[in-house]
């Protein structure tokens, strides 16, 4: 073999080396799991639970995920003083955030809108609420804003102020800084969670509420 030959087997083997080494650092980069940038209460933040901002519980959430409604309706049984989890409510503060998945969910963003033109109102956990008891109901419709607009009578909102607000900039662009955030740190699927700025990453619901019963 001559030197030539010996010289391109050579750059040949490095190459090969560099190639495997790069894609086995993908491969096994750990996975980002603190996000401190994240764990505060801002002004345009929907907050339940403790108002004391001791340990955070951040979510983002679809309005329209059914996973998503299945973890808000968890939430709303630790509130009943004769619960045994009430006590997570005391010591932990619910931070709410949009993460409408509006690629498979047709109806999410405008639910999302919905609820923080009811804010606007001061009714956002009533609007949420009854958007999640009612998903089955709205889900599917190909335009639900008259759906929307009669369960923010039914709140007795200012049903002309509220379509006005759904409509408006200032609220959608609301939730999209809470969707650009979420991207931003790998949010991908829903309901995604961070206690004071880690994320959660839990086998069952009962592992869940060990961890906030931890805290």
């Amino acid at each position: 073999m001559n030197n030539k030959n010996i010289l391109i087997g050579a750059v040949s083997v490095v190459g090969t080396f560099i190639l495997l080494f790069i894609v086995y650092s993908l491969v096994n980069t750990p996975q980002k799991t603190d996000f401190p940038e994240i764990n505060q209460v801002r002004s345009s933040d929907h907050t339940s639970w403790s108002k004391d901002n001791k340990n955070l519980l951040v979510e983002y959430s679809d309005i329209q995920c059914p996973a998503c409604k299945s973890f808000h309706d968890l939430f709303r049984t630790f509130e009943a003083s004769s619960s045994p989890d009430f006590k997570i409510t005391q010591k932990t503060t619910l931070v709410f955030r949009h993460f409408p998945l509006f690629q498979i969910h047709q109806n999410s963003l405008v639910a999302a809108y919905a609820a923080e033109a009811a804010s606007l109102q001061g009714k956002f956990w009533e609007m949420t609420n009854a958007l999640y008891d009612k998903q089955v109901q709205w889900s599917t419709l190909g335009n639900p804003r008259d759906f929307f607009t009669g369960v923010a009578k039914e709140l007795k909102l200012d049903t002309d102020k509220f379509k006005k607000d759904m409509d408006s900039q200032a609220v959608k662009n609301r939730v999209q800084a809470n969707l650009t955030e979420g991207n931003n740190i790998g949010v991908n699927s829903t309901p995604t969670f961070f206690l004071n700025g880690k994320k959660v990453d839990v086998n069952s619901i009962n592992d869940f509420k060990k961890l906030l019963n931890s805290q």
